[in-house]
């Protein structure tokens, strides 16, 4: 997670709390440690702060966390409600994300449902090896005997159907990924979005041991709202998307350092998906 080193500087322990009131308000959802770690102080001071938060109402908290939304919020959409959206252009990106797979390298796929699409037609000869902490992404792939399955186990959640929680967090510390397919619930002007807190904690641990980011969201993203921020636009290197893609959202996208691989799908199908999506 990026910021300056005078968003986090502060003069006293009410000005800290405005600060990380401000903070989680951007980011939708943060863990404890990583409150701690920001502001240079103990987990203990950092849950005395947000005990208090909680109790004026400014806050909501979560076991190893603080939020800035409801619990429905956090719970986001269900995959399987998602894994209908813009169905075509997803296989299309899918594909597309599968041509920059090299023999012998280290990837992981994100949770989501175009991570899973790629999973599905990842070649059995070029002895990949594949990270993911996606129960869809790692049942697709117990199937290809030339794939070794890294799976970054933890506390499963059905609506997302992605392990996360300390267990996941600490594997995903050792690791060294190559190539990180992230998704998306949102995408805007502020970066990337996700649905819930659980997932952007996952997904910002991922990038961290990254080489390389490749966003692999449809167009219909930058028109759905996301609660909980997974990263700014930095953080990504790539950006596979189908030809949707507005103009005034590529306009947006152009001011980054950021290469825009734009996929050509039907617009019949497109269509199709973004019915669905509503």
């Amino acid at each position: 997670m990026s910021g300056t080193h005078a968003q986090f500087a502060y003069s006293s322990a009410p000005d800290r709390r405005d600060r990380l009131v401000q903070f989680v308000g951007e980011q939708g959802f943060c863990t404890i440690l990583e409150l701690s770690q920001l502001f240079g102080v103990s987990e203990m001071t950092i849950r005395r702060d947000v005990a208090r938060i909680v109790t004026q109402g400014r806050l909501r908290g979560f076991h190893g966390g603080v939020g800035s939304l409801s619990p429905l919020d956090l719970l986001g959409v269900d995959y399987r409600a998602r894994d209908l959206s813009m169905s075509e252009a997803k296989r299309a990106i899918a594909a597309r994300a599968r041509e920059g797979v090299t023999p012998r390298s280290v990837i992981a796929l994100d949770a989501g449902t175009t991570g899973a699409q790629l999973a599905a037609i990842l070649p059995s000869d070029q002895h990949l090896t594949v990270i993911s902490p996606s129960l869809p992404v790692v049942s697709s792939l117990s199937t290809n005997a030339g794939v070794e399955i890294i799976c970054l186990g933890g506390v499963l959640h059905p609506e997302s159907l992605s392990f996360s929680g300390p267990s996941t967090l600490a594997a995903i510390s050792n690791l060294h990924i190559e190539t990180l397919f992230l998704a998306a619930s949102g995408l805007n002007v502020r970066g990337v979005f996700c649905g819930n807190g659980f997932d952007a904690i996952t997904k910002r641990a991922l990038i961290d041991v990254s080489d390389t980011v490749v966003l692999i969201a449809d167009s219909s993203k930058f028109t759905t709202s996301a609660m909980v921020r997974t990263c700014e636009w930095d953080a990504i290197d790539r950006l596979i998307v189908d030809n949707g893609l507005r103009n005034v959202d590529e306009q947006m996208l152009a001011q980054y350092d950021m290469d825009i691989d734009k996929v050509a799908v039907e617009p019949a199908a497109a269509a199709g998906g973004l019915e669905l999506a509503r």
